[in-house]
């Protein structure tokens, strides 16, 4: 529910996660660095300190580094029968437990791990959804403006001109009485997300990673998907955060209702402009009617470019496929074009046997 205070609107926003959703911290964990059990789809990540110190007192030292060197694939199992360590012992040495999801289903994989703070629990940094906010603004802000002629050298890995549509505040000018292009000028200083309340590990899973051609198909010798696990909140999350729109800032400029208006007319555009050109694969999930919000890793480059609004279609084709082609010239970007989409592939993430592109949430703002 909205509080006012004087300029300051502050308001609940709700994601409801439609499709599994991964924010990253930035580590990986080998598969002999966690567990999992098939016996109960669950699993565990150690505490690090206490699993190694355990190991010294047991005398375990050399067995876990021969076990490391033969890339054995179960921790879980050489530590419970090969070394005799009880179901108790390893509860004690776990940081925090959920769902393997696809790990007991697959050979284990390294698992990329979601954002938790200083006590292990899972939540979304408020900057995070405060950048997926700022892009679907952004579309809507580069749709409306009627200018021509936009255009980018194929080789410019700068960003697009956003300052343009950003840089609106007059609190600091150049000397010939412009606004200056920096974050002192920019609007979105009067929006404020906060991080959000800690995820239940009840809502958290290990989902698989695959990538989707145009056809619903899966890139040859890749049907069984990408040797990685991410750590994702699962569909049916809810995640809140507070929002604050600071109107001293934002003169009226970013309201409650623009930014819902935005998030709609971005999911418009996504679907026509980009995901219109992909078959879903054997035993895609439907998701729900609504417009939604997608953000985090997997959600793709699109989700997070301005290319083609910028350019046009056609222009953001061609520029978008010459970047993909310069960052990843082993993945055949540079048929794209004939193609008719930029990048050819779709991220998909298998949960429960289903699969479900990555990051779509429905926002509700209170």
């Amino acid at each position: 529910m909205m509080k006012q205070q004087d300029h300051l609107q502050i308001f609940d926003l709700i994601l409801t996660v439609r499709s599994p959703l991964f924010i990253g911290d930035g580590r990986m964990y080998t598969k002999a660095e966690y567990l999992y059990c098939t016996r109960n789809g669950r699993a565990s990540l150690l505490d690090e300190q206490k699993f190694f110190t355990f190991l010294t007192d047991r005398g375990l030292i050399d067995r876990y580094i021969q076990f490391m060197l033969c890339n054995q694939s179960n921790l879980r199992d050489f530590l419970t029968e090969d070394c005799g360590v009880s179901d108790t012992d390893l509860n004690a040495l776990t940081r925090y437990t959920i769902e393997a999801g696809d790990a007991v289903t697959n050979p284990p994989k390294n698992l990329y791990t979601f954002q938790r703070d200083a006590h292990d629990r899972a939540y979304i940094p408020g900057s995070s959804l405060k950048g997926a906010l700022r892009t679907v603004w952004l579309l809507q802000a580069v749709r409306a403006d009627q200018s021509t002629g936009h255009s980018l050298a194929s080789d410019d890995n700068a960003a697009f001109p956003e300052e343009k549509y950003i840089n609106q505040l007059h609190l600091r000018l150049q000397e010939d009485g412009s606004i200056a292009s920096d974050a002192v000028n920019s609007l979105f200083r009067g929006v404020q997300v906060s991080d959000s309340k800690p995820i239940p590990n009840e809502r958290m899973a290990l989902c698989g990673k695959f990538d989707v051609l145009p056809d619903g198909s899966f890139p040859k010798n890749s049907k069984k998907g990408l040797p990685l696990f991410r750590e994702c909140a699962i569909p049916g999350a809810k995640v809140r955060f507070k929002l604050t729109l600071d109107q001293s800032v934002l003169k009226g400029r970013i309201t409650k209702e623009s930014l819902m208006d935005a998030i709609q007319q971005f999911d418009t555009y996504y679907e026509q402009t980009y995901s219109r050109h992909f078959t879903a694969p054997s035993g895609a999930v439907n998701l729900p009617q609504q417009p939604h919000l997608i953000l985090g890793g997997g959600s793709g480059f699109f989700a997070k470019s301005l290319a083609y609004p910028y350019l046009g279609e056609e222009k953001g084709l061609r520029w978008t496929a010459a970047q993909m082609t310069q960052m990843f010239h082993k993945h055949g970007h540079e048929c794209d074009i004939e193609k008719g989409v930029s990048p050819h592939t779709m991220k998909y993430a298998r949960f429960r046997d289903q699969f479900y592109p990555y990051g779509y949430c429905e926002v509700s703002i209170l």
